[in-house]
């Protein structure tokens, strides 16, 4: 198992956001499957980052159930780039 301390995760997560606003889930499943990590508050880390932003919920996945919304995240850049806007911190959606 690769050990990564939480600034390399980082790294790693605008690096895969870098092209294409992505799902908490699908985040946490490009960490665990590229980086063999598990059991991380990707939530938590992507909210505590400040060039990393919630730009959206996704109330129809196939992950989980409907009632419980998946955030959507991007990089601050791409975001400025696409002309998108971001939402404001949602208490308990990841």
């Amino acid at each position: 198992m690769i050990v990564m301390n939480e600034n390399n995760i980082r790294a790693s997560i605008k690096k895969y956001l870098s092209k294409k606003p992505r799902n908490t889930a699908e985040i946490s499943s490009f960490l665990s499957k590229n980086n063999n990590l598990t059991n991380l508050d990707v939530a938590g880390i992507l909210g505590s980052d400040n060039s990393i932003v919630r730009i959206g919920i996704i109330r129809n996945s196939g992950v989980i159930d409907s009632a419980m919304p998946l955030s959507e995240w991007a990089t601050k850049d791409w975001v400025n780039h696409h002309g998108r806007s971001m939402v404001n911190n949602i208490n308990g959606d990841c």
